[in-house]
């Protein structure tokens, strides 16, 4: 139940990024950055059906977890603490306060 919660949580912020941040971020000339973001969503993808089609007590499944954690951390960490500071850079405040309140919306869609 909790990999179920989990993976909600994760799939509606990634929706939420993929729809607005990225797309953003391609229309301000980080395309490539962007794509490399997307492409580890996928492998999040991967990680949750993996994850699901495993027996939790498999001697495998706590070292998948572990390697999912550290690709999540790598993750944000790029995220937070290289691109999307970019991103926020090239934006004028309107633009920002554009992006804040279209990732809210999206969030709607899925909630």
């Amino acid at each position: 139940m909790l990999l179920a919660s989990l993976k909600y949580a994760i799939a509606r912020h990634a929706f939420q990024e993929e729809n607005v941040i990225y797309t953003m971020m391609r229309d301000h000339g980080l395309t490539e950055a962007a794509d490399h973001l997307n492409h580890d969503h996928g492998y999040v993808k991967q990680y949750f059906f993996d994850l699901g089609e495993m027996p939790a007590d498999s001697p495998e499944w706590l070292p998948k977890v572990q390697e999912f954690r550290t690709m999540i951390v790598e993750h944000m960490r790029e995220e937070e603490g290289e691109l999307f500071p970019r991103l926020r850079g090239s934006l004028s405040e309107a633009q920002n306060r554009h992006v804040t309140v279209a990732m809210h919306r999206e969030g709607v869609k899925l909630a």
